[in-house]
Formats: structure tokens, sequence, C-alpha cells
């Protein structure tokens, strides 16, 4: 294997790995369907807009699912018996996540603070997430898994997914088999428990729109859509689909062949009532983004892998994060400054808002998320050397 087929990054905790550009690749358009299922509404601001939910929660099970298929990629061989070793994965996960996560939080924090203010009084768990989510904690506790920057709340589960990695991947690396039929059972009580308490509660009602079945309607239905142990088999998924692939090579047309086919499949199913709208949101579309995992992940050359469409993979994070406080800044200079404008041309203000988050996730990604990350495992990789050179 190449040198430039290797992830070598200064301070890495884990040994060098292949490049796996068009996984990399793949992220943009995921992060985009999230973009678009937000953005929506800056086209429909006077009524309900067309349905784009499936493009937003196929869109995070996707990620959760390469979440975790990337992380067994990375550290498949790193003993995590090792009190050290464990340290070093959440140390990287901390430089991944968290310098970019609480930019974020800071730039919705001000929009957070006067949509509060309109509100008397306040609920106390929308309020809570001024706390909770700086701490990454937010998706715990419905009602505030979504009051300050939405999208944040899947951090939040992904966070929980990272305490329990260490120990969960060496059992499913061993035992792939066994641990893949003990997370279907999981999941399937988790689907079924979570759509009958939906439909004893809210019969009819959209878990993706659940405020006109009341506010307990809603706050069940963020318990369903963002408790990170409901949302935990989809990243396990990942660990499993990684040890299949180590095990079984399948071609990337067939694959991509299949992705299509299940995809066109749970398109149609999902236009009608066959399938609860819980099992649907909590994973199903996992059986779309399996196959389109593992055909990009044996890709090694062709338009995926082209430098353009990787930077745009590795900025898809900071979009993710930035889009929602990009809108509302947009949204906010056209009341100051523009006398609501934009209100009559809905087709501008969203140009506006994807070019602002596209500008400042690139600008982000080069000038804080990268030079940060670098910056605390270069650190933290100091004081081992020095303790080294220290012992010799």
């Amino acid at each position: 294997m190449r040198a430039d087929e290797l992830n070598r990054r200064p301070g890495s905790p884990h040994p060098p790995v292949a490049r796996l550009d068009a996984l990399t690749a793949l992220r943009f358009p995921a992060a985009a369907g999230v973009v678009a299922y937000h953005y929506q509404n800056l086209l429909h601001p006077a009524g309900p807009a067309p349905s784009i939910g499936w493009a937003a929660y196929g869109a995070v099970t996707f990620f959760f699912v390469l979440s975790g298929f990337i992380l067994t990629h990375n550290y498949r061989s790193v003993g995590f018996d090792q009190p050290a070793a464990r340290h070093a994965f959440y140390r990287a996960r901390i430089a991944r996540i968290f310098p970019l996560y609480l930019v974020s939080i800071g730039l919705a924090l001000p929009f957070f603070a006067a949509h509060l203010a309109k509100l008397a009084p306040v609920p106390p768990l929308m309020a809570a997430s001024g706390l909770l989510t700086p701490l990454g904690l937010q998706a715990w506790l419905p009602g505030a898994a979504c009051a300050l920057n939405c999208p944040a709340w899947s951090v939040s589960a992904e966070l929980t997914f990272y305490a329990l990695f260490p120990f969960l991947l060496p059992p499913l690396l061993r035992r792939p088999g066994r641990g893949a039929l003990v997370l279907l059972l999981a999941w399937c009580v988790m689907g079924v428990a979570a759509s009958l308490a939906w439909d004893a509660r809210a019969a009819g009602a959209s878990l993706l729109a659940p405020e006109p079945a009341g506010p307990d309607a809603a706050l069940l239905a963020q318990f369903i859509k963002f408790n990170p142990l409901l949302r935990l088999p989809e990243f396990l998924f990942g660990i499993v689909l990684y040890a299949v692939w180590q095990r079984r090579a399948v071609a990337p047309p067939v694959l991509l062949a299949l992705a299509l086919a299940v995809g066109m499949a749970l398109g149609l199913v999902a236009a009608a009532p066959s399938i609860p709208e819980p099992v649907m949101h909590n994973g199903l579309t996992a059986l779309v983004a399996a196959p389109l995992i593992l055909a990009a992940a044996a890709i090694r050359g062709g338009p995926l892998t082209w430098p353009p469409l990787v930077f745009l993979g590795k900025i898809s994070f900071a979009c993710y994060l930035l889009h929602v406080p990009a809108s509302a800044a947009i949204q906010a200079l056209d009341r100051i400054a523009a006398d609501g404008v934009l209100r009559a041309h809905p087709w501008a203000g969203l140009v506006l808002a994807c070019a602002l988050t596209l500008a400042a996730s690139a600008l982000l990604h080069l000038r804080l998320e990268e030079p940060a990350r670098r910056l605390i495992l270069r650190s933290a990789a100091r004081p081992a050397i020095s303790a080294g050179r220290e012992r010799a």
C-alpha cells in the first residue's frame, strides 16, 4: 500500500490505516439532505412544506452507521484493554468534535436567547438546553434536545457512542455473527416499543411534526428521535458492517444496484402507513446506507475520490452544525437591514443561507477545526514522548 493511501496524522491515537476518500465524499450529500430539510421552511414560510423528512432522518442514520464503520476501520487493531488506549481515543474524539461544536453553539446562542425572550413563561426543559448543549448532554432530555441548534443533538448522541465504543468493539469484532443477532433483537424490541408508545399517545400524528397532538406528544417524539440509547443500534450496525466487509467482498456495482433497489422500495413503503414511523425514522434506512458504505469503501479511484468532492466531505460536519445559525443570521439581517425583502424572494434567502453555510464551513474547517484538532493531539503526544525519553 502506498504511503499516500494511509492516514498519517500527528499524534494519531491509532496506527496508519488506508484512506477511504470515497466514503469521505459521501458525507457531503448526506449533510445536504439535512440542510434541505431544515431550509425547506425558507421556501414555504406561510404554510406546511412538502415533506422531505426521509432525507433528514435517512442522512442521520447514514452518519451513525458510517461513524461506527469508520471508527472500526481506524481502531480495529488498538488494544482497548489498556487505559492509555482508551484515553487516547477519547482525547482524539474530543479534538475532532468539540472545537467546532462549541463554536457552532456560540453562534446559535444569541438566536436561542432571543427566542426565549419572546416566551412567557419560558419552558424549563427548553431553557435547560442552554446548560446541557455545551456539555453535549441535551439528547438525553426531551424538550432540550432540539432547542439550541437542533442538529447538534446527534453530536450529543455520538458522544454516548464514543463512550461505549472501546468496550463494545472487541466483542463485536470477535463474534460479529452473535453480535449481529443481539443487535437485531435489540433493534426490533426498541422499534416495537417506540411504535406502541407512539400509537398509544399520538396515533395519526407525524413523528416529524408532532405539535398538533399536544405537548406530551412532542416530548415523546423527541425521546423517540433523539435518545442516544434508542439510536445506539445504528452505530453498532456500522461496527458489524465493517466486520462483514472484512470477511466478504462484493463488487461495488452490485452494492450500488442493491442500494438503489432498497432505496426505491423504502421510498414506496414510506409513502404508505405500512411501516411504523418510529421504525423508519430510527434506522430502517440503514438498509440503504449499508450497501452504499460498502461500495464506497471499496472504491479507490473515480469521481468520488476527486479532491474537490473529498474536501466537501471534510467540511460536511461544519455544514451540518452551521447551517441553522447561518439561516438565522440571514433572516435576522433581512429583518434589521433589508426591511424583510427576502420574505418576498425566498429563493434569494435560500441561496444566501447556503452560500454563507459553505463559506463559513470551509473557513472554520481550515482555520479552526483542523488546527485545533492537531494542536490538541500534539499537546497530548508531547508528555508521552518526554516520559518515554526519561525512561530510556
